[in-house]
């Protein structure tokens, strides 16, 4: 199974679920304890860009 990560805050998420509503489930690659509801507007596709 294919994870989809995406950028939130300037960190790596993994999406949980997506919503009819245009929100989504994302956790945290470095701590998976931590999960948020996030609108889809708010995240970016790909892994973070190189400083």
């Amino acid at each position: 199974m294919s994870f989809e990560e995406v950028n939130y805050n300037g960190k790596l998420y993994t999406v949980i679920h997506k919503y009819d509503s245009g929100y989504w489930e994302i956790r945290s690659v470095k701590n998976p304890n931590l999960i948020e509801l996030v609108k889809e507007s708010e995240v970016s596709k790909g892994p973070l860009p190189k400083e």
